[in-house]
C-alpha cells in the first residue's frame, strides 16, 4: 500500500493527526454549533430587550405614565369647564333674554337691539348682537356687571360712552347725567357641524 506510512515514528503522527481531526469534528458539532445557536438566541434576546429599552426611554422623554394620566385629567377637567361655560345655540335667545330683564331691571332705555353675522369659526361660532341704550353711568356700570356675572360666556366688546343730546331723556332726570351707551355683546357657540370650506 503505497502511502501509508511503513516506520513506527510516521504512524502515530498519522494516528495523531486522524485523531485530532476528528476531535475538531466532534468539537465542530457537540460544542460549537450549539453554543453558536444558543449565543445567537441570547443576542435575539438582547436585541429585543434593547429595542424595549430605547422605546421606554422615548416614553419616559416624553413624561411617564402618571405624569400623562395627571396632564389627561386636568384636560378633562378644562373641557368640562369649557363646555358648562360655552352655551348650546339653543341657549342663546334665553341669554339674551336676561340680558334684557336685568338692564329693564336697572332701569335702562333700549333704543338699539339687533343681532348681527354670525362668524363661523372652526371650533365655535361667534354670535354677536348691536346695543344701544340710555342711562346714569352706574346704571351701564351695573348692566356691564349683570352681563359679566352669567353662568355663560358673553362679553361686551366696543363699549362707547357719550352724553346723551335727547330732550326726553334730560327731561326724565333733570338730576343725572344720562349717557349713551353703544356696544356689541357676543358669546360662542360650540360648533355642532363642521366649518365650510372658505
Amino acid at each position: 500500500m503505497a502511502g501509508l506510512p511503513t516506520n513506527q515514528r510516521d504512524q502515530i503522527m498519522l494516528a495523531v493527526g486522524v485523531f485530532g481531526i476528528l476531535g475538531a469534528l466532534a468539537f465542530w458539532n457537540w460544542v460549537y454549533v450549539p453554543r453558536n445557536e444558543a449565543l445567537g438566541v441570547t443576542r435575539e434576546h438582547i436585541e429585543k430587550l434593547d429595542g424595549s429599552n430605547q422605546r421606554a426611554k422615548a416614553i419616559m422623554a416624553r413624561g411617564s405614565v402618571e405624569q400623562l394620566q395627571t396632564e389627561s385629567k386636568r384636560l378633562e377637567a378644562n373641557l368640562e369647564l369649557m363646555r358648562t361655560l360655552i352655551p348650546s345655540g339653543n341657549e342663546v335667545p334665553a341669554l339674551l333674554d336676561q340680558i334684557l330683564g336685568a338692564a329693564r331691571r336697572t332701569g335702562l332705555e333700549f333704543s338699539n337691539f339687533a343681532p348681527t353675522a354670525t362668524v363661523q369659526g372652526e371650533s365655535f361660532d361667534t354670535y354677536r348682537f348691536k346695543m344701544s341704550m340710555q342711562g346714569s353711568y352706574h346704571q351701564i356700570g351695573e348692566l356691564l356687571a349683570a352681563i359679566g356675572s352669567l353662568r355663560r360666556v358673553i362679553v361686551p366688546v366696543n363699549v362707547s360712552l357719550a352724553a346723551s343730546t335727547t330732550r326726553a331723556a334730560r327731561a326724565n332726570r333733570p338730576d343725572e347725567r344720562i349717557l349713551t351707551a353703544n356696544f356689541d355683546i357676543q358669546t360662542y357657540v360650540v360648533r355642532t357641524t363642521p366649518a365650510e370650506d372658505r
